[in-house]
């Protein structure tokens, strides 16, 4: 079992160990030991013990890995794409051009390689533990498979599902349906020990694409295996639009009725949701997550944020990994008419709710330093230009920490990353399976 003894390091982490405490954020010089995946002590002068690994810190920063509520790493591979050539002119254009000839275009092997090229861009930003919504239409078979070994290479950890739809018929939803039990049933089975690498939710498109059978079989699943529904809801008006052409009710209505509203589900977006609908998700427990440079990029309007229920979060729909990108981002643009929705209370609440969600799920405190706690953890580099304190960790957050400042990744206890590490898979070999996939949705250079 790996050792290794952090001397006078510059503590920030956000909550105490207790699975039920609440949120606390300190920032304190201390000594912390890591013995395996776990954090064993900290305090001040701890003395190295025989065959333990001693890094002198002297005053640098050390974190909780950040966290990615809401991910698509099916996308990784999409960064530089050409314009489709037809004009954008709205929401569901974009699905129609883009994403939904996008997850078409990924195989086997191309499954694999983006979650591997979105984990190492993941890390290089710092985050650790990605909730993922994967799609695939035309390789859906041990998908999840190939999404878990690409964080696997990179040493992160995964909540992962696969997006149901019904877009490609009864014959490719039920491949979905069956994918998603599959992998559930796949952790069900394997032995338990430590702190979870992996955990898993039912996941499904938006309710615009999924018919009432499909919820129905969708609601099955999540009271087989015990777990929430992780879905885009009310990503702009079209998820309603749609619904009601089609003589449905609202989305949110539609999985209230078929129990698909249930605590341990994590919903996208929330951009086009009613005040009553926000006191709905706070009643059944459900976990809202703000997209908001993806809501800007989409066209789809912006999230009433400050009616979001407590359990709220911070995702990037698959535009990257980059989180603390993703948290200012969302201030900027709340502050841009004025002092906005989300302000300093409000980015504090997002930020912190992504651990909380982390807790319930991995039933693990993430986001404590303490001992006890998985040494889940980000070393900064040796150079920190104004005081970080109890009193200013959130404008730390919000104006001062970016990739360029991380040092060294750490997961389980396991150096998985280091400033200047050569990438676990050569850009070429990448870039070719960009170019097929490219090609294949209709771009011929």
């Amino acid at each position: 079992m790996s050792s290794m003894l952090l001397k006078n390091a510059t503590v920030l982490d956000y909550f105490p160990v207790a699975m039920d405490a609440e949120a606390a954020p300190r920032v304190e010089v201390v000594d912390l030991r890591v013995s395996g995946e776990r954090i064993v002590e900290r305090g001040t002068d701890l003395v190295a013990k025989d065959g333990e690994e001693v890094i002198e810190l002297s005053g640098v920063t050390v974190m909780p890995g950040n966290i990615n509520a809401h991910g698509h790493l099916y996308s990784s591979l999409a960064a530089g794409m050409p314009a489709p050539k037809v004009p954008l002119k709205s929401f569901n254009d974009i699905l129609t051009e883009i994403w939904w000839p996008l997850d078409r275009s990924l195989d086997a092997e191309a499954n694999y390689l983006s979650a591997l090229a979105g984990s190492w861009d993941a890390v290089r930003c710092g985050t650790t533990l990605i909730f993922d919504h994967h799609a695939s239409l035309a390789a859906v078979g041990g998908s999840l498979d190939r999404i878990e070994a690409g964080l696997s290479e990179v040493g992160l950890r995964g909540c992962l599902c696969y997006e149901t739809t019904d877009r490609g018929g009864k014959g490719q939803r039920d491949i979905t349906l069956q994918e998603n039990e599959r992998y559930l049933q796949k952790l069900h089975d394997a032995p338990k020990s430590g702190v979870p690498q992996f955990k898993g939710l039912v996941g499904a498109h938006a309710s615009f694409t999924l018919e009432e059978r499909t919820l129905e079989l969708l609601e099955g699943i999540c009271s087989r295996m015990g777990v929430g529904l992780h879905i885009h809801l009310a990503e702009g008006t079209t998820d309603r639009e749609v619904s009601h052409d089609r003589g449905w009710k609202d989305p949110l209505d539609r999985l209230t009725d078929f129990g698909l509203v249930r605590p341990g589900s994590v919903f996208a977006h929330g951009v086009d949701l009613s005040p009553i609908d926000m006191q709905t998700l706070e009643e059944k427990g459900v976990w809202l997550i703000h997209c908001g440079r993806s809501n800007m990029n989409n066209g789809v309007g912006r999230a009433p944020i400050d009616r979001f229920p407590l359990n709220c979060g911070v995702g990037t729909d698959g535009l990257d990994n980059n989180m603390w990108g993703e948290l200012r981002m969302s201030y900027f643009r709340g502050n841009e008419g004025g002092r906005g929705p989300m302000g300093n209370p409000g980015a504090a609440r997002f930020w912190l709710g992504n651990y909380r969600l982390a807790r319930e799920i991995f039933g693990e405190p993430f986001g404590s330093l303490d001992a006890g706690a998985p040494a889940d953890f980000i070393i900064l580099e040796n150079f920190q230009k104004t005081p970080l304190t109890s009193d200013t960790w959130l404008g730390h957050l919000l104006f001062d920490f970016h990739p360029w400042d991380i040092h060294t990744v750490v997961v389980g206890g396991r150096k998985v990353y280091r400033n200047g590490d050569t990438p676990p898979v050569e850009a070429t070999v990448l870039q070719k399976t960009a170019a097929r996939m490219w090609k294949s949705m209709g771009w011929q250079n």
